[in-house]
């Protein structure tokens, strides 16, 4: 039978546009956030101590809410999801078995769906990893970048635990303790999880020799901790050596070192509490310019300071000059998050009101933290305008005078500089 030219033609066109719908309707439209989608999840942080891992699970659902896609014109097929640096073990999964993925840009995942989401569709997922921590504490962070999310955490009870969520909700079942932390998501902020069991301490001990004596630094930690003892050890014995050439003084306290492995419970708050004689208490995880800053009140308590902005801004400062040298990239980093201060902060009273609460909690916290960063600017704005050696001699000063005001630190300051600085202590003081 012969066709008609005009039916091959038909046909043809037939032909073409089916092609084009087919190619339209696989376009695969990869976008993990936006507008056209809307995630939620359900998350799970289970400490398994036994294991030295926190278990993590994450349900995730995938909406496709994206009207470009509309009337088959397109389809979602992968998921750009945040993963902690530190996971390890990662596997993910839905109902049809296990999901492919690959690493993305910084710590985000690309997770391949087994199906395509279509217009007014929804997809659900799980992703479980762990997080490694030691033997007796654990530290991670809590957030998600999906729209929505809700979290529980379940914790031994044999662990003191602090959180910088205030809100969250603790509910004692049996030997363990859940905590609920509210609504999650991407545009609320992270949560920090600390959690420590107090063991027996272990005690590490080294000799340090400095100009005019030996030092007996004690390191105590708790079990499976040595790591950080190590650390702590190697940073004391080198920083002692650098505070007494930095501060032109050699070690003036008439007593051995202690430092002591503590939690948000024993140091209050803080990241260090320096009980002289007693020992320093150290949070487990404090940095090291806080470790150098317990240091370095070796020295401030020496000098007889009168006012606290010159023992907090004196042992910042030096533990910033210990630094460069131990770091320097960490301390450019340190030095930055010290002049994170905005005018109106700067602005905010006068460092000679400034005293120090004997608990840092949330309500004293914004103005604690802005004093000790406008004390250390303070210092170091003085140290800018004359020199290090200047401090030196400015130091032997103060050691001797045995009591240093306001008026005394200016004075001193100006006659040995022979510059006038009152510009600079008038904004702070």
């Amino acid at each position: 039978m012969k066709v008609s030219e005009k039916r091959i033609i038909a046909i043809d066109a037939a032909i073409i546009l089916l092609f084009s719908f087919l190619l339209v309707a696989t376009v695969t439209v990869v976008s993990a956030e936006g507008d056209g989608i809307f995630t939620s999840a359900e998350l799970s942080y289970e400490l398994l101590d036994d294991e030295n891992i926190v278990h993590v699970t994450k349900e995730v659902t995938f909406n496709n809410v994206d009207e470009s896609t509309r009337y088959w014109q397109g389809y979602y097929d992968t998921y750009n999801y945040y993963i902690p640096e530190n996971a390890v073990d990662i596997r993910a999964y839905d109902s049809s078995g296990s999901m492919e993925y690959t690493r993305g840009d910084g710590n985000f995942y690309v997770f391949r769906f087994n199906e395509r989401v279509w217009h007014k569709e929804f997809y659900s997922f799980v992703v479980e990893y762990n997080i490694p921590v030691n033997q007796n504490t654990a530290v991670f962070k809590i957030w998600d970048n999906s729209d929505v999310a809700t979290a529980k955490i379940i914790v031994p009870n044999e662990y003191e635990l602090y959180t910088t969520d205030q809100d969250c909700v603790t509910s004692y079942l049996d030997d363990i303790y859940v905590l609920d932390p509210g609504i999650l998501g991407k545009n609320v902020a992270s949560i920090t999880i600390d959690l420590v069991k107090h063991t027996e301490l272990n005690s590490m001990v080294e000799t340090v020799v400095l100009k005019q004596k030996d030092i007996l630094v004690t390191v105590k930690y708790w079990d499976g901790e040595e790591q950080w003892a190590e650390h702590v050890m190697d940073t004391t014995s080198r920083s002692l050596v650098m505070l007494e050439d930095s501060w032109g003084v050699a070690y003036p306290a008439g007593y051995d070192i202690t430092i002591i492995e503590g939690s948000m419970e024993d140091t209050s708050g803080y990241g260090g509490l320096n009980n002289w004689s007693n020992g320093i208490l150290l949070l487990h995880t404090s940095r090291d310019i806080t470790l150098i800053h317990e240091l370095a009140h070796y020295w401030t308590e020496s000098c007889s300071f009168e006012q606290l902005w010159m023992d907090e801004g004196y042992a910042n400062f030096y533990a910033l000059m210990v630094l460069e040298k131990l770091d320097p990239v960490q301390a450019t980093k340190e030095l930055d998050r010290l002049y994170e201060i905005g005018e109106p902060e700067m602005n905010e009273g006068s460092l000679t009101d400034w005293s120090i609460p004997s608990e840092l909690v949330s309500g004293n916290a914004y103005q604690t933290k802005r004093n000790y960063k406008k004390a250390f600017i303070l210092t170091y704005s003085l140290y800018k305008e004359v020199d290090i050696d200047i401090f030196k001699d400015a130091n032997i000063e103060f050691i001797n005078m045995g009591h240093v005001g306001n008026n005394d630190h200016i004075s001193i300051m100006e006659s040995i500089s022979g510059k006038e600085l009152d510009a600079i202590y008038d904004q702070y003081i």
